[in-house]
């Protein structure tokens, strides 16, 4: 996959990512409406057969770069825990 930050503000941020899956900015996009400072989570798909979208955050205030940080270790976090679910299932 390939980030590249299009527009930056103290409350917003906006990226294109290209290569990725609808997938992983589904589970970005799930994680952010549960954080606190998220007032906006939302991806446009730009082209489907170029697998490129973007991705807007918006702050109720908040630095831009902590509350898109916790929207991220929160979705690792879940992805590991999920890893570690699926290891304990298949061993």
């Amino acid at each position: 996959m390939e980030v590249e930050i299009l527009e930056r503000t103290d409350e917003s941020i906006k990226f294109r990512v290209k290569g990725g899956s609808q997938s992983i900015l589904n589970l970005i996009k799930m994680e952010g409406e549960a954080v606190e400072g998220v007032s906006f989570i939302g991806f446009a798909i730009e082209h489907p057969l170029e697998r490129s979208s973007v991705l807007v955050i918006k702050s109720d205030g908040k630095d831009i770069d902590k509350v898109f940080k916790k929207v991220i270790d929160n979705t690792v976090s879940d992805l590991e825990k999920l890893k570690k679910d699926f290891d304990s299932v298949l061993k």
